[in-house]
């Protein structure tokens, strides 16, 4: 039998670290005692010496640590993103999100970026409606995501090819994820005219996500404010779903303090 090849290898090694990620977070918050690495593994089903392999990885790229009783927690560099994150948005969010999500009867989530993945930091849905379970800390890619294209709307397209460099991204997303830095900058340049981001099947297939960036007081995008659902339910929609996440992040966008001043 041949070995994958490497473009293969690199899309499973990304989607793998996302699930550990999330894995490890969702046992933290949840109260009970951390993973360690063979509990991990057992867990989610994945060998032994790649759990350990990759949880190394994210241990050296600050996204996790090893307590002292070898249990894995995530890391200091999500708990200075959180509370990087101006409290008065993140509190002033929840009415907003769930309002969103009652009006368009979908999911709605206000996420921020962490390199080429995006957090997060709450969500709220109508009754059935959330494609798939998720809970804040949620981490999935930049570049197959409405919030993630949101979040690099302001990017040029070198900019998106420097972010991206290094990172595989065929086999990573839904049937219409961009498999390359320029079609993520392609999307962007057709999205950007309409201020909001329509991404059809990006992660995850028959599911349309619209997102708009928040901004802070001086333009800056800080966040992202996202719709999602059935493409059937939601495209229908697509012109109020606009017009309201358009004037939602632009409330948002008032609580976010300058933290500069």
């Amino acid at each position: 039998m041949t070995a994958n090849p490497p473009k293969t290898q690199a899309a499973s090694s990304l989607r793998t670290g996302l699930r550990i990620i999330n894995a490890v977070l969702e046992r933290e918050t949840s109260g009970r005692t951390g993973f360690n690495v063979a509990r991990l593994a057992q867990e989610m089903g994945i060998d032994p010496s790649k759990a350990s392999r990759m949880t190394q990885e994210l241990c050296d790229r600050e996204f996790l640590e090893r307590r002292e009783d070898s249990t894995l927690r995530v890391a200091a560099g999500f708990h200075e993103l959180a509370r990087a994150l101006n409290h008065g948005l993140l509190r002033g969010s929840r009415p907003v999100l769930r309002r969103l999500a009652i009006e368009h009867g979908a999911g709605a989530r206000l996420s921020v970026r962490d390199g080429v993945l995006v957090r997060l930091l709450r969500a709220e849905a109508a009754a059935a409606t959330e494609p798939w379970p998720v809970r804040a800390g949620l981490v999935t890619p930049c570049w197959c995501t409405g919030a993630g294209r949101a979040l690099l709307l302001d990017h040029s397209g070198e900019e998106i090819a420097e972010l991206l460099r290094g990172y595989e991204l065929i086999g990573v997303g839904g049937p219409n994820a961009a498999h390359s830095a320029a079609e993520v900058a392609a999307a962007n340049d057709r999205d950007r005219p309409g201020g909001m981001i329509a991404a059809h099947g990006e992660f995850e297939h028959g599911v349309t996500e619209y997102a708009v960036p928040v901004r802070d007081g001086q333009g800056r995008i800080f966040a992202a404010l996202a719709v999602l659902g059935r493409h059937t339910d939601l495209e229908p929609r697509e012109e109020a779903i606009r017009a309201d996440l358009t004037a939602s992040a632009s409330s948002l966008g008032r609580l976010i303090e300058d933290t500069t001043a």
